[in-house]
């Protein structure tokens, strides 16, 4: 198959809800924030730059995303890898946003930035915040070439996305300052009580 340039390739975005949610205590997708579930929240914005968006991995989903485009986590793998891959798999026509369905405070603007990432030979575009190494892959950029290396990845017996991390193609960026709580994922109601999300309202189970 022929890999177009970045900016020739359709670009869709994943939504990752595949995680057990054991440390919330409740699926962390179907949370609420002013009347919306994450899950909801996350799928407009990134309807907003992508032109179609797909849901990966198992759980319930409330009445409005329905009709929405899913697959199911790739069977022989676990953590994001398993949803991030079997998008590829399903579509593999298209380039990817991928976005946790944990990012409360996630802004448009952030996923515009990655866009504006993108480059010629650029398979991946994952970011560090903090320059310390840790790499951000679950509000990423992967391009239609970065399949080659999920599945080098997969076939390794490798499940952790970081590893991509000395991948050639693979570019770490900062973000800016003013949008880096974009990344902010929430793992535990502490995490809730950390910071505040976007809205300012409480979350709701």
């Amino acid at each position: 198959m022929r890999l177009g340039r970045p900016e020739e390739v359709s670009v869709w975005g994943c939504v990752l809800i595949g995680g057990r949610s054991r440390r919330m205590g409740a699926p962390k997708h179907l949370l609420q924030q002013d009347g919306q579930t994450w899950i909801e929240r996350t799928a407009t914005i990134l309807g907003r730059k992508v032109e179609q968006v797909v849901i990966a991995g198992a759980g319930d989903l409330p009445a409005s995303l329905a009709q929405a485009l899913r697959v199911d986590d790739a069977p022989e793998l676990a953590g994001p890898l398993a949803g991030i891959l079997a998008a590829f798999r399903a579509y593999p026509q298209v380039s990817w946003l991928v976005a946790a369905c944990d990012l409360p405070d996630m802004e448009e603007e952030a996923l515009q930035w990655l866009l504006d990432c993108r480059r010629p030979g650029v398979a991946a575009i994952m970011p560090e915040l903090a320059g310390d190494g840790r790499i951000e892959p679950l509000l990423a950029y992967y391009d239609q070439s970065c399949r080659r290396l999920l599945e080098e990845l997969a076939a390794g017996g490798h499940r952790r996305m970081s590893r991509l991390q000395a991948a050639g193609g693979v570019w770490t960026p900062r973000p800016p300052q003013h949008l880096q709580s974009s990344w902010r994922n929430v793992n535990t109601p502490e995490d809730l009580a950390d910071a505040p999300a976007t809205s300012g309202n409480p979350i709701e189970g």
